[in-house]
Order: structure tokens, then C-alpha cells, then sequence
């Protein structure tokens, strides 16, 4: 089945139930399959056409899922770019993709005004989503909601490109990570089947739907189950509750980097009087996880995925086996038995090794990628004989449980001991003064790869600590080998638009890493 046919189906099926809650809007699923077919016979009289790329440049709004869904019903791709990025990356995702159109927001709009026009040569049509005046050689996007709302028959296929999401790089430039309809349906229905939502859930997010979590999760979850899908503009940690009490939310999906904002807002005696029955986020610090749960009163489902690989690994389905803080889970299972979803772990020649032994996951069914857009060799490095290669380290236990070490390139070898970054961030973020810590390696002088630990670490608002209590706190919470030797106190990190700090950019700031810091060894 493709996304065109699961949705008209659903629209057939639940006409008159509420599919879509944005604001104010309550929107049904008839009624926003015919605006999404208005939209996808706006985008052919563009003369856009089956494969070609469309980019949307738009916030949280029901516009963005119109136009998606709008392309794909009519077989073009489309191109999200997340809303952070600015002249330089927006003009290479917009050359890279070939992109004919772009739908975009008045507050972005300066950007691509900001590229000369010969600098695109495939974009064609410019469609203008805001409430300021038209500019100059633009389409309204309100006019596209004129079109006839009955769409003639398109020959899709399972197998054909869905999305082209841009994936930050550190070291080069993005990746376009290219998936098809099957991709994001196989997900849909996996994630459905694993978390146990049903037509009766109302499942809310303020993940960004320029990312994969929000589209394949979220959005192709409420609509394989029949639910209602409430999207939220954006997170506000002093609003989540109120907002999901607000819906009446009954699973509520984040990603990773905001649970730690929702778990510091102030305590209120009704933090567990909500709908609320499952979180579903990245993975939950060990050392609160059963107390978030007992606070908020709701079960934590961790997930873990990436673009290449949607369908990945999650906190198993209740009542199979328990759950376990500080792991990610274990391969979501499809309810058709015949899909298979495998997850190994393997050393660096590609050879499975021993439960309990850290190496590389791998991961391997038929929804990942198709392959990175016009790179068939960074495709070969990440896509080896259908596994997907994800360049994160991690282990299982006896159980077959997965537990997440940290990014290949990322984990630090000190001694020769690999070392885990989120294992340390973890224990000094337990600290009652510390509000976020991002520990890396940086080099050590000694060759071969040899590095020590170094933590940035921000304090909360008021609180005065210096460096030698960091080290105490650590001290028998981590090995020696992993307290970190160079301490350096700031105010803020760099951050992706979805809130991850961009330890890159840190890594960037300065020649000398340990220049200027404190040096526990030194100090003594």
C-alpha cells in the first residue's frame, strides 16, 4: 500500500471523525483528504510530475501535511527543510535535490529571496503559505485550495520515493536519505502495533514534521490506527501538560533532547492528573526513569531510529517483557510476521559478536532507505547487503535487550577503554546544580586516537559550583577512567532546531580544546 491509498482508505472508513487538532481547528478525515487532493491538483497544473522533487519550508501546520500528502498522492517527493537552516543550507538542499517547487513561509521567505534566481535553475514555482501580501512572482498557497477536490487515478507504486529528508552532517555536507511509500506505511503499521495505538487514542506531538520522528510516528501512526492526530506549533515544557489535558492526549510522542525540559519544570501537585497513558521518547535517563513515570504517572515506550532506518527499535510491546531504564529497547515487530525486522551488533569487519559486547548496530527489513540521493557511495558505506550500517555503539544483554553507548565516531577511547559520552552527561546531569552537560573526547597528545574526556557543563539559573565538585559528584558514580579531566563552565550550547546540542560546533570553537580549562590532573 502506498501513502495515497492508506489515506483514502482511512477517509472512507472514518469520514466523519476528527483526524486532525491544530489550535483551533478540529479537522475530519474526509474533509482533509479532499483539501489534500485540491492541493495535489494544484501541484498538476504546475505541471509537476511523478518523482520530482517538491521542498516544503513551512512550521507545524495542517499546510504542511496538505502538501506533503498533496505530492505524494500525485507521485512527487517531497523535501523537507527543517526551518533552522539559513541562505547556505537552504540553497544546497534546494541545488542538491533539483527541486521544482518549494512551499514556503512568509518568515522564511527572506531566505530564499536571499539566492539568485540563476542559482536555481529547476526551481519553477514558488508557493507563498502566510497573511502578508503576495511577493512579486509567487503563488498564494490559498489559491491552491480552489482546485477541484476529486483526483484522477496516479500509478504508484510501494517501491517509489516518498520523502527526501536532508540529515545534518558533521563532516560533510547533508545526505538526502531517500525512502519510499512502503518506508513510511511499514513504520506506520509497526509503530501502531508496537505502542498499541487504536482508533480510540488521540496522539499528540510538538516534533518538528520537517523530521522523520514526526511524519512516519505521529502522523502515519494516528493515521494506520484510525486515531485522531493532535499537532502542537511547537514543545513548551510550561504548557505540554495543560495542552495534553486541553486534547484530552492520550499518547504523547518527543524526541530525546526535550525530556530532560519537561522532567525540570517546576512540580505541581497535578503533574500525573493528565489523559496521558504512554510517552514515547528517545531514551529516558535511567536515574529517572521510574520516577518520571511514578511523577507523570504514564508508561515510558523508548525509541530509538534514524532516517535511513525508521523502523528500528523500541521499549518492547506491553506485557511481553518489562521495560528497562538506560535501554533503548528491542526491534519493533510488524503484525505481520512475514516482515521481518532484524538488529545485530557487530564488530568492526561486519561479524555479530557476543551478547554483552559493545560494537556497531546494524539493522536490516524493508523499510529502510532506498539510498542517499545522488551518492551511490556514501549509499554503499551506510547500505551494506540490506543492513544499514546506523555508526552507533551499543550492546545487548541476555535477553536480547539493546542498550545505547553512544555515536561511533563520538565514543572515546581513552586507554583503551571506550568510553561512553551519554554515561557521564548522565551522572553529572543528576547533579541538583547542573542543568546540561555535553562530554566528548578531545585529543590526548599521546597518537593513535588517544583521548581524554572533556565535559561542557551549564549550571542552572543561581547556582554556583566550580570545578572540583563536579569531580567530587563524579567520584564513585563513574570508573576513574571516565571522570572527565577537563571541566569547562558555559551558558549555552549550540543547538539543531529539534534541540540537540551540535557538539560539532563546540568541537569547532577553538584550536586548543583544553586551552583555558580546568585540568583535574594538573589541579590534583
Amino acid at each position: 500500500m502506498n501513502i495515497r491509498d492508506l489515506l483514502e482508505k482511512q477517509a472512507e472508513k472514518y469520514p466523519d471523525k476528527i483526524f486532525l487538532y491544530f489550535e483551533e481547528e478540529k479537522i475530519n478525515y474526509q474533509g482533509f483528504n479532499l483539501t489534500v487532493n485540491r492541493i495535489a491538483n494544484a501541484f498538476k497544473k504546475m505541471g509537476i510530475k511523478k518523482g520530482e522533487m517538491v521542498a516544503i519550508m513551512l512550521p507545524n501546520s495542517p499546510a504542511f501535511l496538505y502538501t506533503w500528502m498533496g505530492l505524494n498522492k500525485i507521485g512527487a517527493v517531497e523535501v523537507p527543510i527543517n526551518i533552522g537552516f539559513k541562505e547556505t543550507e537552504v540553497k544546497y538542499i534546494l541545488q542538491h535535490s533539483e527541486a521544482s517547487a518549494i512551499v514556503i513561509h512568509q518568515g522564511y521567505y527572506p531566505i530564499l529571496s536571499g539566492i539568485k534566481k540563476e542559482e536555481l535553475p529547476d526551481l519553477r514555482n514558488v508557493i507563498f503559505h502566510g497573511d502578508e501580501a503576495t511577493p512579486y512572482e509567487t503563488i498564494p498557497f490559498s489559491t491552491l485550495l480552489d482546485e477541484k477536490a476529486e483526483l484522477e487515478e496516479v500509478a504508484i507504486s510501494e517501491e517509489d520515493p516518498a520523502a527526501c529528508i536532508y540529515t545534518s552532517g558533521t563532516t560533510d555536507r547533508p545526505k538526502g536519505v531517500l525512502n519510499s511509500h512502503r518506508s513510511w506505511v511499514l513504520t506506520g503499521e509497526a509503530y501502531v502495533y508496537t505502542v498499541g495505538i487504536t482508533s480510540e487514542d488521540r496522539v499528540m506531538t510538538p516534533n518538528p514534521l520537517f523530521h522523520a520522528n514526526a511524519q512516519v510516528y505521529s502522523t502515519m501512526g494516528s493515521l494506520v490506527a484510525g486515531a485522531s492526530l493532535i499537532l502542537l506549533k511547537h514543545f513548551s515544557s510550561s504548557r505540554i501538560l495543560e495542552q495534553a489535558r486541553h486534547y484530552n492526549a492520550t499518547k504523547m510522542v518527543l524526541v530525546q533532547a526535550v525530556t530532560p525540559w519537561f522532567w525540570n519544570r517546576p512540580r505541581r501537585e497535578d503533574d500525573g492528573d493528565t489523559p496521558v497513558k504512554t510517552m514515547v521518547a528517545g531514551n529516558v535517563p535511567a536515574e529517572i526513569y521510574h520516577d518520571f513515570e511514578q511523577r507523570f504517572q504514564l508508561n515510558i515506550q523508548t525509541i530509538y531510529s534514524l532516517t535511513e532506518a525508521p523502523f528500528a527499535i523500541m521499549g518492547p510491546r506491553q506485557g511481553t517483557q518489562p521495560r528497562k531504564p538506560g535501554g533503548i529497547g528491542v526491534p519493533m515487530e510488524h503484525p505481520d510476521p512475514s516482515i521481518k525486522n532484524e538488529v545485530k551488533i557487530v564488530d568492526d569487519t561486519g561479524a555479530e559478536i557476543p551478547l554483552g559486547q559493545q560494537g556497531e548496530i546494524i539493522i536490516r527489513n524493508p523499510s529502510t532507505m532506498i539510498g542517499y540521493f545522488k551518492n551511490p557511495e556514501k549509499t554503499a558505506e551506510t547500505k551494506k547487503d540490506g543492513w544499514i550500517h546506523t555508526g552507533d555503539i551499543g550492546y545487548q544483554d541476555e535477553n536480547g535487550y539493546l542498550f545505547f553507548v553512544g555515536r561511533k565516531k563520538e565514543v572515546i577511547r581513552r586507554r583503551g577503554e571506550l568510553i561512553s559520552p551519554a554515561e557521564i552527561e548522565s551522572v553529572i546531569n543528576s547533579h541538583p546544580s547542573v542543568d546540561e552537560t555535553a562530554v566528548m573526547g578531545v585529543p590526548s597528545g599521546l597518537g593513535t586516537g588517544e583521548e581524554e574526556v572533556k565535559a561542557y557543563v551549564r549550571l542552572k539559573p543561581g547556582a554556583i559550583i566550580n570545578s572540583e565538585e563536579i569531580v567530587s559528584w563524579c567520584n564513585g558514580k563513574l570508573a576513574e577512567f571516565k571522570i572527565p579531566r577537563f571541566l569547562e563552565f558555559c551558558n549555552d550550547f549550540p543547538r539543531s532546531a529539534i534541540g540537540r546540542i551540535q557538539k560539532s560546533i563546540l568541537k569547532a570553537e577553538k584550536q586548543d580544546l583544553t586551552d583555558g580549562c580546568y585540568d583535574r590532573l594538573k589541579e590534583g
